[in-house]
């Protein structure tokens, strides 16, 4: 059971990693029209990006949040991964959090951080999927 647990955990990192680089090597060329930004901010072209994004995967945020929030949001997990001395460690933490305070799947969660990374800190993929493959998982 241990040893099915770790080799489970190790292959669900590596294939978070995979899909970052996938994610990364596949969005890299997707242009889409810009969505409607609130008045009271400006979006950058990164932050239209991660809006576009993040509704490839129909996650559109309710009448409460703008996509100046949501770009927020996301500038906010790639700080925290990029100033982090463990990004691949931070960004399933991140991960964790979202699935724990949100209805949001795991999927989705994962898809939120690894849009983040993606956007606003792409210089940090190289080493999170190194740390991804060289990470050692506790025994259980």
């Amino acid at each position: 059971m241990t040893t099915t647990r770790s080799r489970s955990r190790m292959r669900v990192a590596s294939a978070w990693a995979a899909g970052v680089a996938l994610g990364a090597s596949m969005l890299g060329g997707a242009v889409l029209s810009a969505p409607q930004a609130s008045a009271s901010c400006n979006l950058t072209p990164a932050d239209d990006q991660y809006i576009k994004l993040l509704a490839q995967n129909k996650m559109v945020h309710n009448a409460d949040f703008s996509d100046c929030h949501e770009a927020a949001e996301g500038r906010w997990f790639a700080d925290q991964v990029r100033n982090h001395p463990n990004p691949f460690g931070e960004a399933q933490e991140l991960v964790n959090m979202i699935t724990n305070t949100t209805p949001m799947s795991q999927a989705q969660a994962e898809w939120e951080v690894e849009s983040a990374i993606y956007v606003y800190a792409p210089d940090m993929i190289p080493k999170i999927k190194d740390q991804a493959a060289h990470a050692s998982w506790p025994a259980e």
